[in-house]
């Protein structure tokens, strides 16, 4: 794992001084894009940024090809997935879903005792509950 993680650090370190070069010995266009707000400094460090990115968007699936001998299947802001993590994925969704499948029908077959619960309890009250009227003029 040390040299792993030293040819991670190489990589890495190699990607930054190329973005860095880039940025410094990169002729400035004629007419700065409009991203760049007509301020030189900031072209430079999208330059920078931009090359910096697009060697780490390289050398994360080719460190893992070499290293581990299996390419990911998607590279996102949270990362790279491999088939392996998608298809412990879809287990532990499967799971979680009969799961909460289980749940559902225990809540409904508790909803449905109670309402039984609250019919009988209407019958044996045998009906109107309210106070009977009081003549005040006696």
């Amino acid at each position: 794992m040390p040299r792993t993680h030293t040819l991670v650090q190489l990589l890495v370190g190699a990607a930054l001084t190329l973005a860095l070069a880039a940025c410094v010995l990169l002729p400035l266009p004629d007419a700065l894009p409009a991203v760049a707000l007509g301020q030189p400094g900031l072209y430079r460090l999208e330059v920078a940024l931009s090359l910096f990115y697009g060697c780490l968007l390289i050398i994360t699936p080719a460190f893992s090809g070499l290293t581990t001998g299996r390419l990911p299947i998607e590279i996102s802001t949270r990362g790279a997935k491999f088939a392996e993590e998608t298809d412990q994925s879809a287990a532990l969704i499967k799971v979680r879903t009969e799961s909460l499948q289980r749940a559902a029908n225990d809540l409904t077959e508790a909803l449905f005792a109670a309402k039984l619960e609250i019919q009988r309890l209407r019958k044996c009250s045998g009906g109107d509950n309210a106070q009977r009227k009081v003549d005040s003029k006696s």
